[in-house]
């Protein structure tokens, strides 16, 4: 049996845009990049307090793998964070969508707001709030 996450597999459009929101907005770090020449497919590793993302993009945006018919499964990317308001502020400074604006949940004693990343993909960001 599996014995803990690897990491999380992004498919994107544009993997320059993508890169700068995981990095520049979510303080992801670049670990790695690897260019599969023979697909053009470009794959850069990204690491968040010991948890790992994967970018994937390629010509054409030709998917690795297709999505399901349905949409269910995976409905978003939930990041820790010890400030949401100056997070969605970073967000909607470099462009990019914010879906929720801040918001306590006392069910859950946390502060949450959702951005999209460059391809529309839910980011929840998740304050606790003490």
């Amino acid at each position: 049996m599996p014995s803990k996450m690897h990491h999380i597999g992004i498919e994107v459009r544009e993997m320059e845009r993508s890169e700068s929101f995981y990095v520049g907005v979510l303080g992801f770090t670049k670990l790695s990049e690897v260019s599969l020449g023979d697909a053009g497919r470009k794959l850069v590793f990204l690491d968040l307090g010991g948890v790992s993302a994967e970018l994937l993009s390629a010509p054409g945006n030709t998917a690795y793998l297709e999505a399901p018919a349905e949409q269910c499964g995976y409905k978003h990317l939930a990041l820790l964070t010890a400030d949401v308001d100056a997070d969605v502020a970073r967000a909607r400074e470099g462009g990019f969508t914010v879906r929720m604006e801040p918001t306590d949940i006392p069910a859950v004693n946390a502060r949450i707001a959702f951005v999209e990343d460059p391809d529309g993909i839910p980011v929840e960001l998740w304050q606790d709030l003490g």
